[in-house]
């Protein structure tokens, strides 16, 4: 019983060791110095496609048996074909927020696509979960799922797609908030030309009241362009689209001659939405984006 012991000892040691080595920190942040976090342990799982590491040997276990799944979830729901991914993420779960800002100095759960030489070297999450999980990481995994398909398949998605495809792709009550968020700024709406040509280089650089609002028109444009229009078309338009030929897409997909034309009818369905979900007359099913079998 006694060798039991000191081999279990010894290989716990080797194991957070090994796991201590493979700690990220986000870019630009400061390496903590408090000696209270080196007792730390990071519980560390693998699957297909993720290296875990958790301070919650819990909700380490829970991830590892449902990331990949979600990931499948996520990509699948928008017509896309699931993938192994092409290079290594890691993922790091915290429990609270306090902890996540000790260790990586940050406030809120973070994502990163590290390239080199314009090809993906390797992806990273850092999650705070503090609420259900299911809650926390569809909206963060899903921008490196695109990021990872624009990869394998050698195709650009338009950013505006990958942010709202990513939000759309969270929790439903904060889809909502990114929708009502909008009632009141009528007189600073982005027109569909703008949307189109937002790069994430300039959204990065944007201000936050930009981003909120790039972030939540983003949200009315996937669902208009699913929602009422179809799958089918959706995918079209995204291989069609590229940083100069979105106008031209919106006529060979739907039909639109240009910008102007196509935001007559964009705008009036933003403003018909916010109207609905003001009053709280839109089903939560709407913004549930199902899979076409």
């Amino acid at each position: 019983m006694r060798h039991f012991y000191l081999i279990s000892f010894l290989m716990l040691f080797t194991y957070q060791g090994f796991a201590q080595e493979q700690v990220m920190q986000p870019i630009g942040a400061v390496v903590p110095t408090d000696p209270a976090l080196k007792d730390l342990v990071w519980n560390r799982y693998t699957t297909d496609n993720f290296v875990i590491l958790s301070i919650d040997n819990a909700q380490g276990k829970w991830m590892s048996n449902n990331l990949d799944d979600i990931k499948t979830w996520c990509i699948e729901r928008w017509g896309f074909p699931d993938f192994k991914f092409t290079k290594e993420c890691r993922v790091f779960c915290v429990p609270n927020k306090a902890l996540l800002k000790k260790l990586f100095n940050l406030d809120d759960s973070k994502v990163e696509v590290r390239r080199k030489d314009g090809n993906i070297e390797i992806t990273a999450m850092w999650l705070v979960l503090d609420n259900k999980p299911a809650n926390v990481v569809p909206q963060k995994l899903s921008q490196l799922c695109f990021a990872e398909f624009e990869q394998k398949h050698s195709v650009t998605i338009p950013f505006f797609a990958k942010n709202g495809m990513s939000i759309l792709n969270g929790a439903i009550t904060d889809v909502k908030e990114d929708i009502k968020y909008l009632s009141g700024q009528e007189s600073s709406f982005l027109s569909s030309d703008k949307m189109f040509a937002m790069t994430e280089e300039e959204y990065k650089n944007s201000s936050e009241e930009v981003k909120k609002l790039f972030d939540s028109q983003s949200v009315v444009l996937c669902l208009l362009l699913r929602h009422e229009f179809g799958e089918l078309k959706l995918q079209n338009f995204l291989k069609l689209s590229s940083p100069d030929k979105h106008q031209e897409a919106l006529k060979t997909v739907y039909g639109f001659e240009n910008y102007i034309q196509f935001d007559e009818s964009y705008m009036r369905y933003m403003k018909d939405l916010l109207t609905e979900a003001k009053i709280n007359k839109v089903p939560d099913s709407y913004f549930d984006i199902r899979p076409i079998n």
